[in-house]
């Protein structure tokens, strides 16, 4: 695995939860996206961290060309998918990846942290 956190690439959500957990990538400026239709993250889905979208005169959000072409959709903002993760491992030392997308997944739904203690 890849120990160094680089942007405009696919990861395997496992290995962008753990770049995460090892703070990797914190000094960057990314979004995450996912494949357009995706209700939930799943265990060995692959995820684009991204530029972020520009906005134009009128104010509308402008994807990278990156996204457009590869057919995804925001997913993530990177505050948010860090906050969760480092909630998570706060909560439970020991969570495992598959707890953690299920604490994204919930933050996704409800806007709030899952209680994993």
């Amino acid at each position: 695995m890849n120990s160094d956190f680089v942007t405009n690439r696919f990861y395997k959500i496992e290995e962008l939860v753990r770049l995460v957990k090892e703070k990797k990538g914190r000094d960057a400026i990314y979004m995450i996206y996912v494949p357009k239709g995706t209700d939930d993250l799943v265990s060995g889905m692959d995820v684009y961290v991204g530029d972020v979208p520009a906005f134009d005169d009128d104010d509308n959000e402008v994807f990278p060309e990156s996204v457009i072409a590869l057919g995804l959709e925001r997913g993530y903002m990177q505050e948010h998918f860090e906050d969760v993760v480092d909630v998570a491992y706060k909560q439970r030392l020991t969570a495992s990846t598959d707890d953690v997308i299920r604490c994204l997944n919930y933050y996704a739904q409800h806007d709030s942290f899952l209680d994993l203690s």
